[in-house]
């Protein structure tokens, strides 16, 4: 158990549903232990006192879809690249995160899987790594993004069973396309083992989004990207996915991907309680532009924008903080809605929300400060300070 005691003075605390100006947040045991709306009145003077004047206070940042960054991708690293990405997001905020995998020749994609359910098995105390988020590989070609189309495949449920006992329950979450054949299969068997499903990379329509929803799907992967446009003379996925209060949309709130007057009209059709902001990000972010192998294709990067040579946005280089900033300072959502959507969406959906994803009394101590220009400058995951800038 982390013994350590903090207390964060004189900073604006981001709860659910108000910001607490010049409170003070006191942690301990790795847990929160008491919020008060005054600058200090600590009851122990055994805390390390750290001022946090001036600076925003919010739940550490979980991301459901990442790649990788700093030159590294989840679906090739290498176990010490697994440790170097997991110090990367504690830099930018995140205490809670899946790894992302693109789609892989099966017998790759099998490793990629044991080498990551291994890392999260073993360093479950004090990574922010918690599980796998699989992004295919039974997804529909004709939408398939950044990702290398060689490596999609059709559903085989033979195949997906070895995949899942290969993750040893660390597999959290699947994207898949829901018109496939021989999806409904591994769709119950997934669910059934405690994974959720995003429809994602897909080309069905209104009534296959239902159907979906109907079998237990609960998230529309990087919504907008990868589907049919919005149609006024049609009901499609889209429609749906933004009309269904069953379904949480991950956005990619970069000002690339989605137009931040659209975003708008997103929240507020499914308000900040279904929108969960992710990165998408790629082996590029915080490296620069260029060019690279990303998903099994050669990638160019250019002003940040991460691009397939056929023009196609293949990922992003963003972070969450900056994805935050987005949202508050060009979406003009205030920061309690922000907060919800860069944190406590996610645990929710990951089932791990009345552990996390918010800033509660009782609740773990994950927590991110930022100044005022959303620069991290320190991040806890369960009481333990893990990025101090």
């Amino acid at each position: 158990m982390n013994t350590s005691k903090y207390a964060l003075t004189s900073g604006n605390i981001v709860t659910p549903n108000k910001i607490i100006t010049h409170g003070s947040l006191f942690l301990e045991n790795g847990r929160i232990e008491k919020i008060l709306d005054e600058p200090s009145g600590m009851p122990d003077k055994n805390y390390e006192v750290i001022d946090c004047s001036g600076k925003i206070i919010m739940p550490g940042f979980i991301d459901v879809h990442t790649h990788g960054g700093i030159g590294h991708e989840f679906s090739t690293c290498t176990t010490d690249h697994i440790s170097e990405l997991s110090e990367f997001y504690y830099s930018h905020g995140v205490t809670t995160l899946l790894a992302t995998l693109s789609p892989l020749p099966h017998s790759l994609l099998i490793l990629a899987v044991i080498r990551l359910a291994e890392y999260c098995a073993e360093n479950r105390d004090h990574t922010n790594i918690v599980g796998i988020h699989l992004e295919g590989p039974y997804i529909n070609k004709a939408m398939s993004g950044g990702n290398q189309e060689n490596y999609i495949e059709l559903p085989d449920f033979e195949m997906w069973q070895k995949v899942r006992e290969a993750g040893r329950g660390y597999i959290c979450l699947m994207t898949v396309a829901p018109e496939l054949p021989g999806i409904i299969s591994i769709v119950e068997n997934a669910i059934n083992n405690g994974i959720a499903i995003s429809v994602g990379h897909s080309i069905g329509d209104g009534n296959v989004m239902v159907q979906a929803i109907e079998r237990g799907a609960t998230q529309v992967t990087h919504i907008f990207n990868s589907m049919p446009t919005l149609h006024h003379r049609e009901f499609g996925l889209l429609t749906e996915g933004l009309l269904s209060n069953k379904i949480d949309a991950q956005m990619i709130a970069d000002g690339v991907h989605v137009h931040p007057k659209v975003i708008q009209i997103a929240v507020k059709l499914k308000t900040a309680d279904h929108v969960m902001l992710i990165t998408d990000s790629t082996p590029a972010t915080q490296v620069g532009d260029g060019e690279y192998m990303s998903a099994g294709k050669k990638v160019v990067v250019k002003n940040g924008v991460v691009r397939a040579g056929d023009g196609a946005l293949a990922g992003s280089t963003l972070t969450m903080e900056r994805a935050a900033k987005m949202m508050n300072k060009e979406v003009g959502i205030d920061l309690p809605a922000v907060s919800r959507m860069a944190s406590l969406t996610a645990a929710r959906s990951l089932g791990i929300d009345k552990e996390t994803g918010s800033i509660e009394e009782g609740k773990k101590a994950d927590i991110v400060v930022l100044d005022k220009a959303f620069d991290v400058k320190i991040t806890i995951r369960g009481g333990e300070i893990k990025h101090r800038k």
